[in-house]
C-alpha cells in the first residue's frame, strides 16, 4: 500500500467534513501559542479554508515535514500519551488533510528573516520556496476532497456544512477567551471576538440574552475543580441547546455528565428541560483518556462516579447558594379544590340582587309611569312591543330558561380542547353521558378506557399532539403557496447557526408561508407569514422549524409542511399534568380515532396502549 493510499485512508477517520478541517487547524493555532486567530471559509468550506495566526511558526526543516504522519506529534514516549496537555497529540491531522486537498502553506518564526512556501496536492509534494510574510502560520485547504469524489458528493447542504463549522468554532472560542478569534464565510464575518473575560466571551459568540440567566459555578475538590457558569431554571428548554462540558481546556461530549446536571435541576425545571450550562473541568491529566475516538470528544474518566456526584451536589449547591425560583408551568396548575359542604351543615344562599326589570334609563319616572299604563300612540310599549310581548315581560316565572347552555341541562359550561380553529366533535348528551361514564384520568397525564380485548391506556399528549397535526396539516394544504403579507416587516434575532439554515430552506419556507429576506448588511427580516397564523405565534412557530432542522443537521427526510404541522401542533398540545373534564377526554378520543395513525403521535411515539386480560390476568396469579 502506498503512503498517499494509506494517508487517504486515515483522512477518512480524522477528516470527515470541512467542520474537521477547521478543528485541526484552529487547534494547530491554539498549541502554536497564537494570541489571533483569523478563520476564511468560502462556500462552506468546499472551495477555501484558510487559518491564520501570530504564533511561533516553524523552520524551513520542519515545514516540509509536517505534512508526514506522525512527525508532528507532541508525545516522545509511551507515558506521554497518559499525560497530555496539548490539543493535537497524534500527528495525523496534517497528513490527512494533505491526501484529500490542494494545500498551501506559508509559515515563518520570529527569529527567522524569510518564511516558507509549500504546494503540497493529494499528498504530492509541489513547491517549496522562500516568501515574505509577518510571523505565524497561514494555511490555505482549497477544493477539499477533489480526489476522492464520493467523499464530497455526500458532502451536505452549505448551510448545514457551516452549522458543522460554526459548531466547532464555538467549541474552541469557548476554552481560549484569551486568544483574538475572527470567523468569515464568504468575506462576510460571522465572528469577531476580541479578547475577554469568560463570561463575556460566551455573551459574545451566544447573545446578550444569556447576560442575566448566568450563574458563576466555583467547584474545587481535591478530585476534581470545575467552574464556569450554569442558567437559571426559568431559563431552561426541551431541546439540549447551549449544554457544553470541557476538560482541561477540551470540549467533552457526555451523557453521563449531564445526568448528574438534570439531576441537579431536579423538580426546579420543567419535565425533560434543561438550561443551558459552560462547565470547565480540571483534573489530573493522568486519571483520563482522551484518546478514545478519532474526534477527541469522547473521554474516559478513572473516577467518573465520584466525578459526577460532585458535581451534581455542586450545582445544587450555587442554585441554592442563589435562591432560585423554579420554573413555573401554568398548564400543569390544576383546578382549585370546590368546596364541599356536609349535610349537616346549611348551604350557604345566593346573593339576592333587587331590580326593576322595567325601568328605563332614558326616560324619566313619571313618564314611563304614564306609558306603562296610557299606552298611546307614541308610548315606549306600542312602539318598540307588541301586545304578546308586554304579556311574556311581566311573565318572569321562567326567566331563567334563557340561560341555559344549550345541549347541557345542568347550564355547566365544558370548554373544548381542541385548537380553536379545528372542527368540534360534537356528540348528543344523552350518548356522550353514558360514555364520559367509562373514561378515566390517571395522574393527569393518562386516559384510561375498557375495551374488548381488556384496558386501552391513552397519552392525552400525544392524542392531542396527532389530532392537531392532522388538522393543521390540512390547513398547510389549502394555503399552499399563500404568503400573508405583513404591514410592518419584523427583524428577526438569529444566531450564525439559525441563520445559515434558514438562508438554506427559504424557498421551502416560502412554500408554506413565511417569506424572509436576508440583506447584506447580515439582518434577516420576516415579510409574510402563514395565513392562519398570527404573527407573534408565526414567529414562535418559524424558530421552531429552524430548531428542528439544526438538530438534525438539515437531514430531516419530511417534508416542510409536515415539519411546519409538527411545530404547531407541539406547542399547541395539551401538556402532561392537566386535569380533563370526562366531555373533554370523551372528545379527545373520538378525535383521535378519527386520524389516519391514531395509534402514534406524529413523531412516531406510542398514543394508545392495550392492556389484554390475559396480562392482567397475569398479574393476580
Amino acid at each position: 500500500m502506498s503512503d498517499a493510499l494509506a494517508n487517504q485512508i486515515a483522512a477518512g477517520e480524522v477528516i470527515q467534513r470541512p467542520a474537521s478541517v477547521i478543528k485541526e487547524l484552529v487547534e494547530n493555532s491554539v498549541d502554536a501559542g497564537a494570541s489571533k486567530i483569523t478563520v476564511n471559509i468560502k462556500d462552506a468550506g468546499r472551495t477555501l479554508v484558510q487559518v491564520i495566526d501570530n504564533g511561533c511558526g516553524m523552520s524551513v526543516t520542519d515545514a516540509r515535514m509536517s505534512f508526514e504522519r506522525h512527525a508532528t506529534s507532541k508525545i516522545y514516549k509511551t507515558d506521554d500519551l497518559f499525560c497530555i496537555y496539548t490539543k493535537g497529540f497524534r500527528g495525523e491531522a496534517l497528513a490527512s488533510i494533505a491526501a484529500v486537498a490542494e494545500v498551501e502553506l506559508k509559515t515563518r518564526r520570529p527569529e527567522d528573516t524569510v518564511g516558507t512556501h509549500i504546494i503540497i496536492n493529494g499528498s504530492e509534494f509541489v513547491s517549496q520556496s522562500a516568501c515574505s510574510m509577518s510571523p505565524g502560520t497561514n494555511f490555505a485547504v482549497k477544493s477539499l476532497f477533489y480526489n476522492v469524489p464520493a467523499r464530497r458528493k455526500f458532502l451536505k447542504a452549505n448551510s448545514t456544512e457551516l452549522q458543522h463549522i460554526i459548531t466547532e468554532f464555538q467549541r474552541i472560542v469557548l476554552t481560549h477567551p484569551d486568544i483574538e478569534f475572527a470567523l468569515y464565510h464568504n468575506d462576510a464575518m460571522i465572528y469577531s471576538l476580541p479578547k475577554a473575560s469568560l463570561k463575556q466571551r460566551i455573551i459574545g459568540v451566544f447573545g446578550k440574552s444569556l447576560n442575566s440567566e448566568l450563574i458563576p459555578v466555583d467547584i474545587d475538590t481535591s478530585i476534581v475543580k470545575i467552574t464556569g457558569f450554569t442558567g437559571k431554571p426559568s431559563n431552561s428548554k426541551r431541546k439540549n441547546d447551549k449544554q457544553y462540558f470541557f476538560v482541561n481546556n477540551r470540549f467533552m461530549k457526555s451523557q453521563y455528565f449531564n445526568k448528574a446536571v438534570t439531576l441537579a435541576y431536579d423538580k426546579l425545571t420543567l419535565p425533560d428541560c434543561i438550561p443551558p450550562y459552560f462547565l470547565y473541568m480540571e483534573v489530573d491529566p493522568r486519571t483520563i483518556d482522551v484518546n478514545v475516538h478519532p474526534t477527541k470528544t469522547e473521554i474516559n474518566f478513572e473516577n467518573g462516579p465520584d466525578v459526577f456526584r460532585l458535581l451534581q451536589a455542586g450545582i445544587k449547591e450555587t442554585l441554592s447558594k442563589c435562591n432560585v425560583a423554579p420554573a413555573i408551568d401554568f398548564d400543569n396548575q390544576e383546578a382549585g379544590e370546590i368546596p364541599y359542604f356536609p349535610k349537616s351543615e346549611p348551604m350557604p344562599s345566593e346573593p339576592q340582587i333587587q331590580y326593576d326589570p322595567f325601568y328605563n334609563p332614558f326616560v324619566s319616572t313619571e313618564k314611563s309611569t304614564s306609558t306603562m299604563r296610557g299606552g298611546g300612540a307614541g308610548s315606549y310599549r306600542s312602539k318598540y312591543q307588541s301586545s304578546e310581548n308586554i304579556t311574556d315581560r311581566h311573565n318572569l316565572n321562567n326567566w331563567e330558561k334563557l340561560y341555559d347552555s344549550p345541549g347541557d341541562a345542568t347550564g355547566a359550561y365544558t370548554a373544548s380542547i381542541s385548537s380553536p380553529k379545528a372542527e368540534q366533535t360534537s356528540m348528543p348528551m344523552q350518548d356522550a353521558t353514558q360514555a364520559e361514564s367509562k373514561l378515566i384520568q390517571i395522574k393527569n397525564k393518562y386516559i384510561v378506557s375498557p375495551a374488548k380485548s381488556g384496558l386501552m391506556i391513552i397519552d392525552q399528549h400525544r392524542a392531542h399532539f396527532r389530532v392537531l397535526y392532522e388538522q393543521y396539516l390540512n390547513s398547510v394544504d389549502i394555503n399552499s403557496d399563500t404568503v400573508q403579507k405583513l404591514l410592518y416587516a419584523q427583524e428577526l434575532e438569529l444566531d450564525p447557526n439559525s441563520m445559515a439554515m434558514a438562508y438554506d430552506t427559504r424557498d421551502e419556507l416560502l412554500s408554506v408561508g413565511y417569506e424572509l429576506e436576508f440583506l447584506d448588511n447580515g439582518k434577516v427580516m420576516l415579510n409574510g407569514i402563514p395565513p392562519y397564523l398570527e404573527q407573534n405565534k408565526a414567529v414562535d412557530v418559524l424558530m421552531c422549524i429552524i430548531d428542528s432542522y439544526k438538530n438534525e443537521h438539515g437531514n430531516i427526510s419530511s417534508s416542510m409542511r409536515d415539519v411546519l404541522a409538527k411545530s404547531i401542533a407541539r406547542s399547541e398540545a395539551i401538556v402532561s399534568g392537566r386535569s380533563l373534564e370526562p366531555l373533554e377526554m370523551r372528545q379527545l378520543t373520538d378525535a383521535l380515532f378519527a386520524t389516519s395513525a391514531p395509534n402514534y403521535s406524529p413523531d412516531g411515539k406510542t398514543a394508545v396502549v392495550i392492556v389484554s386480560l390475559d396480562e392482567i390476568e397475569k398479574r393476580f396469579n
